[in-house]
């Protein structure tokens, strides 16, 4: 097992690959697309809740009414409690939104820094449209369970840490690995390593908190597991994908 510091400038070498792909101009597109999509759907989720607030008789009649809670709702704390919903549950809103462009992005990266490994499979873009519907239901089913939580200091910031570095690095490491081995073999193999992928989740996490590393974060993210996957040893998919090609050589 590599000590502390072997596997942090592990992870920063792979993060200082993963930049590289802020040269690739269809990566700014996957960006734009990612951004404006989460935006309509953040704004689209205020909106509805505003308006269920607002048509529910039950708040405006009895005791609820002298409490004024439809104008809590409505007004600041209504407001606290979509900007909180949002910062916490933007990583996988934009991943789910950007996700069906992420395993062409992945390719690239592939053919252009390891054109030795296998060729992978063509993913259906249905494929990639239910992943990414997976991935946001998934991102905000967990995030609002963990909302409370997230109004608590300190906590908040261990809760985030480590309900996201599941999500993330499970979501990242399906994006490359799928388009070398079924989805059900991709969730072994991540299982399989579950907390070597944790730990690398962390970085994923912490990409997404950072103002303005943010805004591209899934770039990163993709390009990062990209590295990860074919530059370490200890990768599941690499250790897989070799082993299959030494048992077919054998024989």
């Amino acid at each position: 097992m590599p000590s502390p510091t072997g596997t942090v400038k592990r992870e920063i070498g792979d993060l200082g690959l993963a930049f590289g792909v802020l040269r690739e101009p269809f990566a700014w597109g996957v960006m734009l697309l990612g951004l404006l999509g989460s935006a309509l759907i953040f704004f689209g989720f205020a909106w509805l809740a505003w308006w269920l607030i607002g048509k529910l008789d039950w708040l405006h009649h009895g005791w609820l009414a002298k409490t004024r809670l439809d104008e809590w709702m409505l007004g600041g704390v209504g407001s606290i409690l979509v900007l909180v919903i949002g910062w916490f549950t933007f990583p996988l809103l934009v991943t789910a939104v950007a996700g069906a462009f992420l395993e062409p992005l992945a390719d690239r990266i592939e053919r252009r820094h390891y054109p030795s490994t296998p060729v992978p499979r063509k993913v259906p873009i249905r494929e990639q449209i239910q992943s990414s519907l997976r991935v946001l239901l998934r991102g905000l089913g967990w995030n609002l369970l963990a909302l409370p939580f997230y109004f608590i200091p300190v906590l908040n910031v261990v809760v985030y840490a480590a309900l996201n570095s599941f999500l993330l690095s499970r979501e990242y490491f399906q994006v490359v690995a799928v388009r070398h081995v079924p989805l059900s073999e991709a969730k072994d193999l991540y299982r399989a390593h579950r907390n070597e992928m944790l730990r690398g989740g962390l970085t994923l996490a912490l990409l997404f908190v950072i103002p303005v590393v943010n805004l591209f974060a899934p770039l990163l993210a993709t390009a990062w597991m990209v590295h990860r996957v074919w530059r370490r040893e200890s990768s599941p998919l690499r250790a897989r994908l070799v082993s299959g090609e030494a048992s077919l050589a054998a024989v």
